[in-house]
Parts: C-alpha cells; sequence; structure tokens
C-alpha cells in the first residue's frame, strides 16, 4: 500500500514536565524530574484506576526501571482527531470531560494544571483525557484554577464565537491558545456584550485588560487560610465554566444535508432497502475491522458497518450532520467516530515544522481495511472537480482491501443538479470512465443497479 507518511511527527515538546512520541504499539511519555515523583504518586491512587476504568482517562504502564528516566506507556486510541474537526457536540463533551474531571480530582486534592481541547481524544463517541502529565497536586490555600484563562480562551470562547458569531470552529486549526477577550469583544453587538457569559469571559475581562497586563501576578498569588473554603471556591468555578458552556453551546441544528437519509426524494422505499441490504451483504462479506465512512451523512451505513463489527471513522462536511450522529451515537454507544472532514480538501498537517498534528490522509494510512463512498462520487467530480483516476487512486490509497461506492449517472437529478449548466464540460464522465479508472486498483465483486439508475460495487483491491 501506498503510504502518505513523509515525515514522522514529532515528539510533544511544549510541556517542560516531559514529551510524548507515538509509536505503532503505543504512545510513550517520557516524564522528566522532579515531576515524575508526582506522577507516580498520583497512579498509584485508587482514584486514578477508577478513572481509568471508567473511561475518562487513559491508561498508564511504566515501562522504566528505578533509577532510568520514567516512562509510560498509554494504549493507543483507535484514530486521532483534533478539535478543528470535531462539531460542537463533541467540543461540549471534552469540554464536560475536562470540568469534572478536575473536579473529581479536586475534590481528592489534586487537579488539571492547563485545559484545552488538545488533552482530550475520542474512542468512538466517548472522549477520554490523555494527558497524564497535566495532573499536579492542589496547593490547599490556592482558591484560583490557574488553568482558567486557558479554558476560557481554548473552550469557551471559541464555542461563543461560533454560536453568537458564526465563527467556524475549524479555525482552532491556527488557533492553538484560543481567542483572547480583547478579540471577541469587538465582534459582539452591545447587547451580546452584557449578555451571559459573554459579560465575565469577554466584556469585563477586555476593559480591564490594561490594569491585568499592569500588574499580571495579582490574582494568581491569592490565597485564603482555610482549605476547605479554597476546595469550595475551585468547585464553584468549574461548575461555573460547566454551566457556561453548556450555555454557549448551539443546540443541533438542521441544514441541508442533516435530513437528507430522510427526505431524499430520488430514492423509492425500495430502493432505500435495496442499498441498505447490499451494503449489508457486502460488509458482511468484507467482515471489516476498521471502516471509513465518507460522506456519512447522519451515519445510516456507519451504523450497519458498526454492526458489522467494525470501528467506524465517519466524515462529512456538513457540521449539523455530524454533529446529529454524534448526538445519536451517545446513546447507542457504538464504535462510531464522527469527524467533521472534507476528503477533497482534508485537514493538513499543523503545528511546528507542519508536523505537530498529523494530517487526516497521514493518519489514514494503513488504518481502513473497508471505505464507504456512497452517494459522493459525483460531488468530488462536479463540485470539486476531481479527475475519476485521482479519486481511484485515493480510494486505492485510503483501503487495504475493500471499497463500497456508488455510481450516480448523468442522468440521475442530483448529478444535472451540479451540473449547473456545464454538461459539455463533463461528457467524458461516464460509467465506462467509471469502471476504467477504478479498474486499474480494484476487482468487482459485486454490483447492484437500483430502479433509479444508480449503481452500488463491493470493489476489492487487486
Amino acid at each position: 500500500m501506498t503510504e502518505f507518511l513523509t515525515l514522522p511527527t514529532l515528539p510533544t515538546f511544549r510541556d517542560p514536565a516531559g514529551s510524548v512520541e507515538v509509536r505503532p504499539d503505543g504512545a510513550y511519555r517520557s516524564v522528566r524530574a522532579p515531576f515524575d515523583t508526582e506522577i507516580l504518586a498520583f497512579l498509584e491512587l485508587p482514584l486514578a484506576s477508577e478513572l481509568v476504568a471508567q473511561g475518562r482517562l487513559v491508561a498508564s504502564e511504566i515501562m522504566s526501571e528505578p533509577g532510568e528516566i520514567l516512562v509510560l506507556r498509554h494504549p493507543r486510541i483507535s484514530f486521532q482527531s483534533y478539535p478543528w474537526e470535531w462539531s460542537p457536540g463533541m467540543w461540549l463533551a471534552a469540554a464536560e470531560l475536562t470540568l469534572t474531571l478536575c473536579s473529581d480530582l479536586v475534590k481528592e486534592g489534586w487537579q488539571l494544571k492547563d485545559a484545552t481541547p488538545l488533552n482530550v481524544l475520542f474512542r468512538g463517541a466517548r472522549p477520554v483525557f490523555v494527558d497524564v502529565l497535566s495532573i499536579e497536586r492542589v496547593d490547599p490555600n490556592q482558591p484560583i484554577w490557574l488553568a482558567y484563562g486557558q479554558f476560557v480562551r481554548t473552550f469557551l470562547l471559541p464555542m461563543l464565537a461560533h454560536s453568537r458569531l458564526g465563527w467556524p470552529l475549524q479555525l482552532s486549526l491556527t488557533r492553538r491558545d484560543g481567542y483572547e477577550p480583547e478579540e471577541v469583544y469587538p465582534a459582539l453587538s452591545l447587547t451580546s456584550r452584557f449578555t451571559r457569559p459573554a459579560l465575565s469571559a469577554v466584556t469585563l475581562p477586555s476593559l480591564l485588560a490594561k490594569k491585568k497586563r499592569g500588574n499580571p501576578g495579582a490574582v494568581a498569588t491569592r490565597s485564603v487560610k482555610d482549605p476547605d473554603l479554597a476546595k469550595e471556591i475551585l468547585l464553584r468555578t468549574l461548575g461555573t465554566l460547566l454551566k457556561q458552556m453548556r450555555k454557549v453551546t448551539p443546540a443541533h441544528r438542521s441544514s441541508t444535508w442533516s435530513d437528507y437519509a430522510d427526505t431524499a426524494n430520488h430514492y423509492s422505499d425500495d430502493d432505500h432497502e435495496e442499498k441498505r441490504r447490499f451494503v449489508r451483504v457486502a460488509l458482511g462479506k468484507a467482515r471489516p475491522s476498521k471502516t471509513l465512512d465518507v460522506g456519512c451523512n447522519t451515519g445510516v451505513y456507519s451504523n450497519l458497518a458498526a454492526e458489522a463489527g467494525a470501528e467506524v471513522v465517519s466524515i462529512d462536511t456538513d457540521l449539523q450532520a455530524v454533529d446529529r450522529l454524534f448526538a445519536g451515537l451517545k446513546v447507542s454507544g457504538k464504535k462510531i467516530l464522527p469527524l467533521c472532514v472534507d476528503l477533497a480538501h482534508p485537514t493538513p498537517a499543523a503545528g511546528w515544522e507542519n508536523r505537530e498534528s498529523a494530517s487526516f490522509l497521514d493518519r489514514c494510512a494503513g488504518q481502513f481495511d473497508t471505505v464507504m463512498m456512497l452517494a459522493v462520487l459525483h460531488h468530488l467530480l462536479l463540485h470539486n472537480q476531481i479527475p475519476m483516476k485521482s479519486i481511484a487512486e485515493l480510494c486505492s490509497k485510503l483501503t487495504t482491501e475493500h471499497l463500497i461506492v456508488e455510481w450516480v449517472p448523468p442522468t440521475d437529478p442530483k448529478f444535472q443538479e451540479l451540473l449547473r449548466g456545464r454538461a459539455a464540460l463533463y461528457e467524458h464522465i461516464t460509467e465506462a470512465s467509471f469502471r476504467e479508472a477504478f479498474y486499474d486498483d480494484f476487482s468487482v465483486s459485486d454490483e447492484l443497479t437500483l430502479a433509479n439508475g444508480r449503481i452500488l460495487f463491493h470493489l476489492r483491491k487487486r
């Protein structure tokens, strides 16, 4: 199989306490002194084992010998995702995990020293906190959560800007440390500025910014003599942030594609049923372990793949459709990870030397034994103007074995809708050209022509 990855990702380097390097058998974390003593003390607590058992904290295995630099091995999450690929519901789930985890730690004399979405990954629809070095002992007389500002910048303000101003959550790709209140303040209306939580998270900090810059340590050094009072203040702070995050996260809204599966009128009921049957049979033959569902919409076929025993990564360009899928997965618990990714413009590599955060295609390399592309091909061909041969080559790179794909003929109303009067330009897009392009890399295991003229293919990699 052709590998996408040309440069290895960098071990993390921003935390002075240690670094992480991802290897095939796990994520290896090196911990520098004196932070090693504290993290070992935490890992010995019953609380640490409870959090791991609950699936809220990644497991840690000590790999080094006494006297050596401490090395922990964490199990690899099946597929790494980033906040710029998450739906609003996923952002909220990550925020809820961060705050409730910190609350449980505070009750036992510990806390999180930082709070960023990058500390969270998803197993299916379940968030897991993966940065154990963020855990430290609480100063019993310190009532201020020092990660408060980071949580506001990287969680609360991006969501507030998304829900109130329409700023895309995908902008977090280039905003690793989020937004400053002064950046959001000018864009808010006068009414919004004095509406909670913008009043406390944006307006007051912006108005007081000059004073704070002149005396940056004033708040951080404040302490109280009563440890119980300090703990109560910390817990109230975390609870308030949780309420604010829930308030600014938008409820699910309908979009052009989020109701597509329920309203598509170019399929008859029989066509819908035949399509599901074909995909179900193909999945039964493929016995997938890991499946990529491109153009998943609200997950009808992702669910079929999960029911066939696969771990599924489901991608779509429609944020609302992805959010709706995620909401359903919180109830069903199926092993499906929904992400907002456009295969025509996939998530690029990011960070220092473009090597801190791997691109979507790098993360896909060698991961999926089955790929599904149902009612997607014509969008890539017409809307994105990707050549047929290039799509076939990409499909060959994405899957190690099976491809379930749907051909939409030029006579189809959705094909005609995307033509926009450019029929002469796309006369070369035919069923024959599809077969020629894909048959270089795939053989036909099965195919079915629906009554509406669309053709379903189960292709096997040569």
